[in-house]
Formats: structure tokens, C-alpha cells, sequence
């Protein structure tokens, strides 16, 4: 009876996604950013915007590679399918510990080019619609996609430093976020494990339940200053979206976008 009832909740939380599959977001949400030894991680991960949004089960749908890394080492981060949350990962190192997860490439299908013209100028791509019509693309197309996340966790301490994982698109914090706070910090995008200029980055933030959004570009070398409040969690996200394959195999996808997203939460001093 269970796992029949687990099955059950398990279909209709995948249904639920994909309703709200246009969201796009999607990013690590631990139920404590900050641990004690002993203590372990677990995490949401969630689909949608705003902070808001449903939980995915742990499932290869969308785990194509989970990591743990901490100071020098990476230990693969094993789950059980239909767990939510999805991430319990009990072995931490004392100081920083990042949490780097991939999807697979999955797809959305627009019968209409509006609500991808709202996506894309959202996402820091005001041109694309125009250049979708000048390509005599239809208005009934898919879209392939790839999520990118991270997630900052400490144990014991706040020492250590930010790691390049080698994803395809990501964030790298050049200054510890989470000591220091009365200094701005560095925070790069790297696509295809370079710099990336002039690039829009959207930065999220909550705190005892009130919810701010503000935009950023990354500078000439890549990457942006900003200052973090304490005692505040944060969801910093950005996209980048080129040509599709266009290929049977793809659903002749006429563009893929690339989704990176890194959450932390600055301690209260």
C-alpha cells in the first residue's frame, strides 16, 4: 500500500512540473544552508520562479550528474528514486561545501511566439522573436533546454572558496560570500568554461518574507560586484540562449537555452 501510494504522489508531482515546465527555474533549496558537524544536507530541488515552485523527486529525468565538492575532493551524490526531498547527502568537510547538479536536455513545445518572446526578452534577449520570424521559423516550434544549479552550504565554519565544476554555464563566487559582508563580492559567469561580458544575471533574495528581484550585468572581464545583506537567502540565475540542432533527434528544436542558478544564505553577523 505505500509504495503504491508513493507511486501515486510520485506521477502527480512529475505532472505538476511539467505544467509549470515554462517556469524554467530551477535551483537547490537546503532546509539549512548552515551546519554542524554531523549534521546532513537535505535539500529540495524546485522548478519554477520566484522562490516559488514544486519539488522533483530524485529521478534520472533530471539528475544527470549530482556532485558534492569541498575544498579539493568531489564525491558523487547518490539517491533514491521518488525521494523528497530529493538530496540527503550525509558526509560533509568542515568549512564550504558546493552542491553542483545537472538535468538532461529536455523540451518545451510554443504554439504561439508571444510567450516566447516574453520569455526571451525577460531572460536579457530582446531580438530573438525578430530574428525567429526573419529565420521563417514557425510559430509552433520546440525549444530544447539544460539546467545548471549550485548551492553554497557550510559546516562548523565559512572557510574556504567557491569551485568551477566545468559545467557548460555557471556562477563562480571569486570572493567568499559568506564572510566579509561589509565588502562587495565578485561573482563570474563562465559559458563554456569562459568569461562571459556584458551578460544579464538576475539576483534573487529573501528575507523573513520579503522577496526582492534586481538585474545586474557581468563587466568586460566576465563578472559583477555585489553586496550581500546578512541573514539573507539568495537566488542568483541567468540564461543564455543560442540556435537549436534543428535535428529529428532534438524535435528539430529551434533554440536551446542553458539555465545556471546558485543558492546560498549569508549568516545573521
Amino acid at each position: 500500500m505505500k509504495f503504491i501510494l508513493k507511486s501515486l504522489i510520485f506521477i502527480i508531482i512529475l505532472t505538476s512540473i511539467t505544467k509549470i515546465s515554462l517556469s524554467h527555474e530551477f535551483w537547490i533549496d537546503p532546509e539549512n544552508y548552515h551546519l554542524t558537524n554531523n549534521e546532513k544536507v537535505t535539500a529540495n530541488i524546485f522548478i519554477g520562479e520566484n522562490f516559488e515552485g514544486s519539488p522533483i523527486p530524485f529521478t534520472k529525468e533530471y539528475f544527470k550528474i549530482s556532485f558534492l565538492h569541498a575544498k579539493d575532493s568531489k564525491s558523487k551524490i547518490k539517491g533514491r528514486l521518488g525521494d523528497i526531498p530529493a538530496l540527503n547527502i550525509k558526509k560533509l568537510s568542515k568549512g564550504l561545501n558546493i552542491i553542483h547538479i545537472e538535468s538532461v536536455t529536455k523540451y518545451i513545445e510554443y504554439k504561439e511566439l508571444v510567450k516566447f518572446e516574453i520569455f526571451t526578452r525577460e531572460k536579457g534577449y530582446p531580438d530573438l522573436a525578430q530574428i525567429h520570424k526573419e529565420n521563417k521559423y514557425p510559430d509552433n516550434f520546440f525549444e530544447s533546454y539544460k539546467r545548471y544549479a549550485k548551492s553554497l552550504i557550510s559546516v562548523d565554519n565559512f572557510n574556504g572558496s567557491d569551485v568551477d565544476t566545468n559545467m557548460e554555464l555557471e556562477l563562480i563566487f571569486l570572493d567568499n560570500p559568506l564572510k566579509n559582508l561589509k565588502d562587495s563580492k565578485r561573482i563570474l559567469l563562465e559559458y563554456k568554461n569562459t568569461k562571459l561580458p556584458d551578460h544579464k544575471v538576475s539576483i534573487m533574495s529573501l528575507k523573513n518574507g520579503y522577496f526582492r528581484k534586481e538585474y545586474v550585468r557581468t563587466n568586460e572581464s566576465g563578472y559583477f560586484n555585489f553586496f550581500f545583506k546578512k541573514d539573507t537567502e539568495y537566488l542568483i540565475e541567468s540564461v543564455v540562449i543560442i540556435e537549436g540542432s534543428n535535428k529529428k533527434k532534438d524535435n528539430y528544436a529551434k533554440w536551446h537555452s542553458l539555465w545556471t542558478s546558485y543558492t546560498l544564505k549569508t549568516p545573521n553577523i
